[in-house]
């Protein structure tokens, strides 16, 4: 609430939240006061979507708001066009502003869909459903298994399907995903979005048109992401979800494929699509169960023993170690400052004994390999298995969906080290 001085002014003005003002040189919508906010101090949002406080003078009314309309825009439906559902899980993609409250609101029914992305009924027949509502950062694994069995649920139902993220955990979900529809018979896609839908550089409705046409237009089955391939809207990039990873945190083209190509190019102003990949014919296999009873240590100069002493008083069923490059961590001891460093290697050894341990790289691209120096070969030889060309939130998942599929710690490993949905390649390229 703002102070009575200011809510006087602003009725000497006939001026409401959400109505168009001029305060100053500045001009904007006029928003309600945030709980944090001086209650002297206007909040507008401008037209790039940014808010800011202003002092209120020389304060003008411009325009009064727009009522929004009581009657929901009518979802059409046609015979001749796919069905594409829409799961929301939350995030910016499926939000818009809402002056009463200050920011975006959920948009989950198909009409609000249809309002804000009227042009994706030239292409396809909207459905919509809410898994959840909450950021991507609040994501549990129990989430991803909701996900996945809705997905199973309804996916001989529509001609694709099309999951609404927040781009922070995006490529944990799509891990996810790719390991617990094995071999899936339709196409799914993620879609997030960097800006959100109150800004004018919104990429909200670009990545989601080229999701729908991708899934139209191609015979793409199997897991994806649908981001900008670079800053301008030109183009929209669709990432093997088991190797798409944010890359950035603002940029609109943040996502990237780790140590794999994309598999396809929408390009948003001719229309034109380019695929880049082969047709999967193998039996579908959904399997939903994780163990998430693992461990993570990033490997850093200044490790301490007592970390490790830590980890095995956690009784963790799998552990990750982010190690340096190839897949190290201090093991060798050279001075008194790295006499730990043996005690380090053998509590590893010791973990390794009632615990599946696995090596990945801090590095990101490229892949592990223990077999090149002696720092990795002690490790290996302490019970340490590699991540082959795995990035780390892969790994993490991966491992939890290996032991959670597993009867035994062999078995975990043998099934950790199989290539299940393109998350492994056995060949690293090199890219420039």
């Amino acid at each position: 609430m703002y102070s009575d001085k200011i809510q006087d002014l602003l009725e000497e003005n006939n001026i409401e939240v959400g109505d168009r003002i001029k305060v100053g040189s500045r001009e904007g919508v006029l928003m309600p006061k945030p709980s944090t906010s001086s209650t002297d101090t206007l909040i507008i949002k401008l037209d790039s979507g940014y808010n800011i406080g202003l002092e209120p003078k020389d304060l003008e009314l411009v325009s009064k708001k727009q009522e929004e309309s009581i009657e929901k825009t009518e979802v059409p439906y046609s015979d001749d066009k796919p069905d594409i559902l829409v799961l929301h899980t939350g995030g910016t993609i499926a939000s818009r502003v809402s002056y009463e409250k200050g920011g975006v609101k959920p948009a989950f029914d198909p009409e609000d869909l249809v309002e804000m992305y009227p042009e994706l009924t030239d292409i396809c027949n909207i459905h919509s459903e809410v898994i959840a509502q909450m950021l991507s950062e609040d994501m549990e694994p129990e989430h991803w298994q909701q996900i996945a069995e809705k997905i199973d649920e309804v996916k001989d139902d529509y001609d694709g399907i099309i999951v609404g993220h927040g781009t922070d955990t995006l490529g944990y979900t799509g891990a996810a995903l790719t390991l617990m529809l094995q071999n899936i018979d339709t196409g799914v896609i993620l879609v997030g979005s960097q800006r959100s839908s109150d800004r004018p550089s919104s990429d909200a409705a670009t990545n989601l048109h080229s999701a729908v046409k991708f899934l139209n237009e191609t015979d793409f089955n199997g897991i994806g992401v649908c981001m900008h391939s670079s800053s301008s809207d030109n183009e929209c990039i669709i990432l093997p979800a088991s190797k798409a990873r944010k890359m950035h945190t603002s940029r609109r083209d943040a996502f990237k494929a780790i140590n794999k190509e994309p598999v396809g190019l929408v390009n948003t102003e001719t229309g034109e699509i380019k695929e880049e990949f082969d047709k999967n014919n193998r039996k579908y296999k959904p399997s939903f169960e994780l163990d998430s009873n693992v461990g993570y240590l990033k490997v850093r100069p200044g490790m301490d023993v007592e970390e490790l002493k830590f980890l095995i008083d956690q009784s963790y069923n799998g552990l990750i170690i982010e190690g340096t490059g190839l897949g190290h961590m201090p093991v060798n001891s050279f001075d008194e400052n790295t006499e730990h460093h043996q005690e380090i290697l053998s509590k590893v050894s010791e973990i390794s004994e009632n615990c599946l341990v696995v090596m990945t790289s801090q590095c990101i691209s490229g892949r592990i390999d223990m077999d090149v120096y002696d720092a990795g070969l002690k490790i290996k030889d302490a019970g340490v298995i590699e991540a082959k060309d795995m990035h780390p939130e892969l790994v993490y998942v991966k491992l939890m969906w290996s032991l959670g599929n597993s009867e035994s710690l062999e078995e975990a490993e043998e099934l950790f080290g199989q290539n299940i949905g393109g998350e492994v390649t056995e060949r690293s390229l090199y890219h420039e």
